[in-house]
């Protein structure tokens, strides 16, 4: 049995139709059980994608208001089945189509004869929902929302350490240089490549502010 989701332009109540509670920066997705003929509204800068038994049946970008409907059409998106899909009842996941503002990271890196301090702040957003819902979420229920911000800061902060790291290795922890690095990184790199695996972008990042400490050695 498919589905899939039509313009609706009928008359219906407003507490008889499905909205998602507003996204924000700490929410990311929020998934919903629907029924056959339900009418959902879609709101600008969300995306909406109707799943059954794993498969993403349809989704839709423009805000309008739809309807859940029954179709002997073939599924386009078929091939791909969400891991961890127990949840076999019909259901629509709303996306956060905003950038995710104003997260933070430290990084302490030390080195033979000296210590840094970076802090960094940067904006990320979801750029490929299917590969978020297959590698990030699934659609099991016992995520809460804090848990998959969290788990996506966490992917994007590796991403982003890994490439300071290796810049501060190989500028000898010279941080002026390594400001001037990256003021002039605007292309993707394999940091932001394996990153969008997980279907997710890093938009920008700066550094706020750095420390280097020499270290204090002991002579006995």
């Amino acid at each position: 049995m498919n589905f899939k989701l039509v313009d609706f332009n009928g008359e219906i109540t407003e507490d008889k139709m499905l909205k998602c509670q507003e996204l924000n920066n700490d929410i990311i997705f929020l998934k919903y059980d629907v029924l056959e003929n339900d009418v959902l509204m879609l709101k600008e800068n969300e995306i909406v994608v109707l799943i059954n038994n794993g498969h993403i049946c349809d989704y839709r970008e423009n805000a309008q208001t739809y309807l859940v409907m029954k179709t002997d059409e073939e599924i386009e998106n078929d091939d791909i089945c969400i891991r961890d899909a127990d949840n076999n009842e019909l259901c629509v996941v709303f996306f956060n189509k905003n950038i995710i503002k104003n997260n933070k990271l430290l990084i302490n890196k030390l080195h033979v004869d000296k210590k840094i301090n970076v802090s960094i702040e940067y904006d990320f957003k979801i750029e490929n929902f299917k590969n978020f819902l297959n590698k990030i979420i699934g659609l099991r229920k016992l995520y809460t929302k804090q848990e998959i911000i969290e788990k996506v800061r966490e992917h994007v902060t590796n991403s982003i350490k890994t490439r300071i790291i290796n810049e501060l290795e190989e500028y000898n922890l010279d941080i002026e240089k390594l400001l001037q690095v990256n003021k002039n990184i605007e292309d993707e790199n394999e940091y932001d490549t394996k990153l969008l695996e997980y279907g997710v972008r890093l938009i920008n990042y700066k550094i706020t502010d750095y420390e280097t400490i020499d270290k204090k050695f002991k002579f006995f």
